[in-house]
């Protein structure tokens, strides 16, 4: 039996020891499994497959971009502007043609391109054809060639398309003629730099070609739109979907981060060696269904990711000859198939608003416009708790508006130009932007995916760690002083 100094110190010595090593205990349950916080599930956003350019640094799509086309939310030049623009490049033209390649003839080119644009949008597109025509020979005779003609091979392509369409297609031969032209001016272009302008150049190919077409088969116009879709393709809307959820937001085997977010990060930084292949192969794809290859003869063979004829329709409508009901269509049936079926009711409407314009035959007109309304109901019947009548009041409204946005600043244009004002002046339009919200629309929640996640509520405080640490210290010297109770009474019987 222990001495009674040495009960006396083994009965101090253990409480304190067993109430330090609660107070460590304490601090590290605390610090390791923090039970006194709990957690919350949160959402964390990706980006998403179609973010991801198919040519390193070209503009991606955003699906803010489809409405405001639709909606005309755009700024767009009048008239009056190319009037002014033209007679400036004609006051620079006055210096002559150049002698030899240079600075100063590679300037001279490109005046001629902007006076060959303003031509065009003034409709004088038989001096714009003959400008670009004049031109490429005036290259040609400089030594230019390859990429260098690029911009005349294109210029001269599109004059041509869009002298045709303002024209309509009443004269089948002289349509044919104009419009394969056009086609041959628009490959050359493309073959000298498929990646310019995000490939749009490619997507007006597709369209003539289409045309083409539709000029021998007018029926084509009531099967398919002019990237190949199916007008009678049965859409399941509650699967439609833009990408692979299962492969963009998966890890894989060779990688532990997902797709998404090895994307995020080149996104953040691009490398124009990494291989973004992989991250685009997750974008829903469209066009070229049921029999497109044998019913039109045309350089689209097979189904591409949706962004690249959304891009290049975009670009047409904005930069070429403005809305288009074959456009407006594609737009909604590309829509309808990646699941964005708002955007594509609206779409359908516009398009439906273009009808007389898609054909001079009325019964493809009326065929084109009923199409339009059943892809609708087909969206509101899955959509049922939607107020319709108040979407297209909605639309209504954005259209006003933007179409009211173009007046006021084709108005603006028109009054500077009047007041003296050069348009070539980097301030020209520094009144009309001041105090005005953007005109294009935020990009929102329909350009993320989203996954579910697991966090903490709060932060640790030394408190609360403080508070764990003497809790358990007490816990423990509690334990000890019951230990040292049941050992005196041991110890007082021995």
């Amino acid at each position: 039996m222990p001495s009674r100094p040495a009960r006396v110190a083994l009965f101090i010595i253990i409480p304190l020891l067993l109430g330090v090593m609660g107070f460590c205990a304490g601090g590290f349950i605390q610090a390791e499994f923090p039970v006194w916080r709990g957690t919350e599930v949160a959402q964390r956003g990706h980006p998403l497959p179609h973010h991801v350019p198919k040519y390193p640094g070209n503009v991606t799509l955003r699906f803010a971009m489809v409405h405001d086309v639709i909606h005309e939310r755009f700024p767009r030049h009048g008239p009056d502007y190319y009037r002014a623009r033209n007679r400036e490049v004609q006051q620079a033209l006055k210096k002559g043609r150049p002698s030899a390649r240079g600075k100063e003839a590679d300037e001279y080119f490109r005046l001629l391109d902007d006076w060959g644009v303003g031509l065009t949008f003034l409709g004088q597109f038989e001096k714009a054809v003959a400008l670009m025509r004049d031109k490429l020979e005036q290259q040609e005779a400089l030594g230019y060639k390859d990429r260098d003609l690029y911009s005349t091979y294109a210029n001269l392509g599109t004059f041509l398309i869009l002298w045709q369409l303002t024209e309509g297609v009443k004269d089948p031969a002289k349509a044919k003629q104009r419009i394969s032209e056009s086609v041959r001016w628009v490959r050359k272009a493309i073959e000298v730099y498929p990646q310019s302008h995000f490939g749009r150049e490619s997507w007006q190919v597709v369209l003539e070609e289409f045309l083409l077409a539709a000029l021998d088969n007018p029926k084509l116009l009531l099967r398919y739109d002019m990237v190949g879709n199916r007008l009678d393709q049965r859409i399941e809307l509650a699967i439609a979907g833009c990408f692979d959820e299962k492969k963009w937001l998966g890890g894989g085997a060779k990688h532990s981060l997902s797709l998404a977010d090895r994307a995020e990060r080149y996104l953040k930084e691009p490398d124009p060696k990494a291989e973004t292949a992989g991250f685009r192969e997750c974008i829903e794809q469209v066009g070229v269904e049921g029999g497109w290859s044998q019913a039109v003869p045309t350089s689209h063979q097979a189904p591409v990711p949706f962004d690249e004829p959304t891009l290049g329709i975009v670009g047409m409508w904005r930069m070429g000859a403005g809305a288009n009901p074959h456009f407006a269509l594609s737009l909604g049936e590309i829509m309808l198939r990646v699941g964005q079926r708002y955007i594509a009711w609206t779409a359908y409407e516009r398009a439906y608003r273009l009808r007389e314009h898609c054909w001079p035959d009325p019964q493809i007109q009326e065929g084109f416009g009923a199409h339009c309304r059943t892809r609708q109901r087909l969206i509101e019947e899955a959509t049922p708790k939607e107020d319709w009548a108040a979407r297209r009041r909605q639309f209504e409204k954005e259209l006003a508006f933007g179409q009211q946005f173009q007046k006021d600043y084709q108005d603006y244009e028109s009054k500077r130009i009047k007041e003296g004002a050069s348009v070539a002046d980097p301030h020209f339009y520094d009144a009309f932007e001041a105090g005005r919200d953007p005109i294009a629309t935020a990009v929102g929640d329909e350009d993320r995916t989203f996954t579910r996640i697991e966090v903490q509520r709060g932060e640790p405080t030394l408190f609360a760690l403080l508070a764990w640490c003497i809790l358990f210290a007490g816990l423990f010297s509690c334990a000890a002083a019951v230990v040292g109770t049941l050992l005196r009474i041991i110890f007082s019987r021995s």
